[in-house]
């Protein structure tokens, strides 16, 4: 009997957890694997019509969504069936905190899924439901010059080192002011080396754009805010040399993956995620000192844990690479090599077709269907919640306005 799960998930999305469902959809099916992809909208969360889902009805449902948004989702879109379903839930999460409500809510589901073994050592702290590590499968592209350079005025004989990230999430957590202080510390007004800083959805994050408006004049640093496809992207990444990601946390790191994959020199925070893969032999692992986030402006919660990475230990590390880079075969030959044996689709697809053909064997009762109910009733409370404090904020900004206008009209009358 074949295999088959519904695999819920942002699937047409251009960020990190709408590329990682996509690629472990992709190697469920290279396993044999019937993948039911039931799409939804990342600004509304609403599901996206299509008739394809009607052909496949599976016993297993998956939900790939940010644990973040979860109450929320969930909320949104009560028509999904969980009673009777096997129900799994894929988070990656950054933080060694995590909070009552999300403990809660994730202990109604029948068990986790992480990307990495920093995830995996999080969330046993907070729940009694199996916790898997099923990394994220890395797919490499053939060699293409879809990324020109000419378009960027980037000579032939330049190196490219390069640091990617999405400006939505959060600055503190990416930390590019750290990635380009290490390069400039090593490559200031140096045009044979060129940093080029991949971002999207700039425009969409005052704290990013503030971070990185500092740098736009620099000969040396290219700040590009596209959307590229993955094939784009993937070609940037094979004409670079060089990917830095001074990193605060990872769930688990993709591109650091991916430009392994490629024989590409890494170097990023010795922390987090990106442990699963990264070691002395395959990279350049950076030092830190682990702080508490503070003064976040509401993006992020205060008080939670991240790396601090040492910017002078990357610039000499940066350094090292620039005075030996001819002598680094082994390093990329390691890192390829790890990635392909390790993190393939067909490596990755191979332990979710064992894991599905495990949970297909038990029996029903033994699942978190009866749970159904809770989930939905969670989510509703969450969003009262959430209602009750906006117009609890905004009665309150109301009243303070008419108070000092109020005050306003004394003092004038004094």
């Amino acid at each position: 009997m074949q295999l088959s799960v519904n695999y819920h998930g942002f699937f047409d999305g251009q960020f990190g957890i709408a590329e990682a469902t996509r690629v472990n959809a992709i190697a469920m099916e290279n396993a044999g694997i019937k993948v039911n992809r039931i799409n939804y909208s990342a600004t509304t969360l609403e599901r996206i019509t299509n008739d394809a889902e009607k052909k496949l009805d599976a016993p297993v449902n998956i939900f790939h969504i940010n644990s973040n948004v979860t109450y929320e989702f969930f909320s949104k879109n009560q028509d999904i069936r969980l009673s009777d379903y096997y129900n799994i839930v894929y988070w990656a999460w950054e933080f060694p905190e995590v909070s009552d409500k999300t403990a809660e809510f994730l202990n109604i589901f029948d068990e986790l899924w992480v990307p990495s073994d920093f995830c995996v050592n999080i969330f046993t702290k907070y729940t009694g439901i199996p916790v898997i590590r099923f990394s994220h499968p890395i797919q490499k592209f053939n060699p293409s010059q879809e990324f020109d350079r000419n378009e960027y005025l980037i000579k032939p004989e330049a190196k490219i080192y390069i640091t990617i990230f999405d400006s939505l999430s959060t600055t503190i957590r990416k930390n590019p002011e750290g990635t380009i202080s290490a390069f400039l510390n090593i490559f200031e007004n140096d045009s044979e080396n060129i940093l080029i800083v991949k971002t999207h959805n700039l425009e969409r994050s005052k704290d990013a754009a503030k971070a990185l408006e500092k740098y736009s004049g620099i000969s040396n640093v290219i700040i590009i805010n596209e959307h590229f496809s993955k094939g784009k992207l993937h070609s940037l990444i094979q004409q670079s040399d060089v990917l830095i990601s001074l990193h605060g946390s990872e769930g688990f790191g993709l591109t650091l993956a991916e430009a392994m994959s490629y024989g590409k020199i890494v170097v990023g925070t010795g922390y987090s995620g990106n442990l699963d893969f990264m070691n002395v032999n395959n990279s350049f692992l950076v030092r830190y000192n682990l702080i508490k986030t503070s003064n976040t402006k509401g993006l992020i919660e205060e008080g939670l844990t991240l790396a601090k990475p040492d910017v002078s230990d990357a610039a000499e590390k940066l350094e090292y690479i620039k005075n030996n880079f001819s002598n680094l075969g082994k390093i990329r030959d390691n890192a390829e090599a790890h990635i392909r044996d390790h993190f393939s689709v067909e490596t990755i697809g191979k332990l979710f077709e064992i894991r599905l053909s495990f949970i297909s064997r038990l029996k029903k009762k033994e699942s978190s269907g009866n749970n159904a109910d809770t989930i939905f009733y969670l989510a509703e409370i969450d969003k009262l919640t959430r209602r009750v404090h906006y117009l609890e904020k905004t009665l309150y900004n109301k009243i303070r306005k008419k108070i000092n206008i109020f005050l306003k009209k004394i003092k004038g009358k004094k």
